[in-house]
């Protein structure tokens, strides 16, 4: 959920229902691409801003516009007092086939760069070859103490969580680019945030199907 607090909020609210719209567009052109705003929480849903099934399995999002402080980066202090250690932790546990993804504009040493080299190692021994800097090995250990996990169990979470660092102007951008072969690009890019606004609030579940029935009643037609 964006953070509480006036504009703060509602720039939050804002990027959340524009990422939602980009994975409607998605849900659009792939096959058993469903996704759920806002997803109830469940022994098995801890991070709930955004759960998508596919045939692939299970991804969670958490959505967080920026920083809340001037910070252009996610370090792990702002990690934990924000509480996304605590739910990504939580979530791997109940689960630990989903991934889990941050998205936000501010970008995350630790899960691009630290734990994308770390996907590479299978045993612990491994670990310090692959990071392959001292300052990735001290973000590392970092890590562990902030999520009190041993080097097998951080190999193992970090093969499931990553970052997405999309400026909002890219998310539209990247919606007009899926529609602009087939036209009317703008028109659907502007019905989806709007849809995205209600399914959020109403935790309306998104496939083709409802989709195809907005269009339909927005008369968007891409044969015309």
């Amino acid at each position: 959920m964006p953070y509480s607090g006036g504009s703060a909020t509602h720039s939050g609210i804002v990027y959340q229902d524009w990422y939602l719209a980009l994975l409607m567009s998605y849900t659009f052109f792939e096959i058993d691409y469903i996704v759920y705003p806002e997803a109830l929480k469940s022994n098995t849903t801890i991070v709930d801003d955004i759960k998508v099934k596919t045939r692939l399995g299970k991804t969670m999002y958490s959505v967080k516009f920026r920083l809340p402080s001037k910070n252009l980066h996610w370090d792990q202090s702002n990690l934990a007092s924000q509480g996304i250690f605590s739910d990504f932790k939580k979530q791997h546990e109940a689960d630990s086939k989903c991934t889990i993804v941050l998205v936000s504009e501010s970008n995350c040493y630790l899960f691009s760069e630290v734990f994308t080299r770390a996907r590479n190692a299978e045993l612990p021994n491994d670990i310090y070859k692959v990071l392959d800097s001292q300052f990735a090995i001290e973000q590392w250990e970092t890590a562990k103490r902030y999520l009190n996990y041993n080097d097998f169990q951080l190999i193992a979470f970090a093969k499931k969580v990553s970052i997405k660092c999309l400026p909002l102007i890219e998310i539209k951008n990247l919606i007009k680019r899926r529609f602009i072969h087939i036209g009317r690009y703008n028109e659907v890019k502007n019905l989806f945030y709007h849809k995205a606004g209600e399914c959020s609030s109403n935790k309306t579940k998104i496939d083709k199907t409802e989709i195809n029935r907005w269009l339909n009643e927005d008369m968007i037609d891409f044969n015309t």
